[in-house]
């Protein structure tokens, strides 16, 4: 094998950034904050990006990077608006299901 074969793609970078963007989301925190913050949780979600670990960053080259970085942000700012978005709607499901229960009782 040459070097070119042991290089990482930007394509491997792109995948292998969305993966671990999905298993570092904090997803049951952003649940929260979409429960608890309503719109103001959600804004929050859509602007905050994460960055990665410099760890995982190490000996790559420079497009790697910036091909790992941008996709890790993108990745995490979408989990993040997803789950805050589902912390948000849940509730006021719950509440029209509940209206609906006690109506059909009447």
């Amino acid at each position: 094998m040459n070097d070119q074969q042991l290089q990482p793609t930007p394509a491997d970078a792109q995948l292998r950034a969305e993966q671990d963007a999905e298993s570092d989301a904090k997803k049951v925190r952003w649940f929260f904050i979409g429960l608890f913050g309503n719109i103001i949780g959600i804004l929050i979600a859509s602007i905050y990006e994460p960055t990665p670990p410099a760890s995982r960053l190490l000996a790559e080259s420079p497009e790697y990077v910036a091909m790992y970085t941008d996709g890790y942000k993108a990745k995490s700012r979408s989990v993040q608006l997803r789950q805050s978005v589902i912390g948000l709607v849940i509730p006021y499901g719950i509440l029209i299901f509940l209206a609906i229960l006690m109506e059909s009782f009447r």
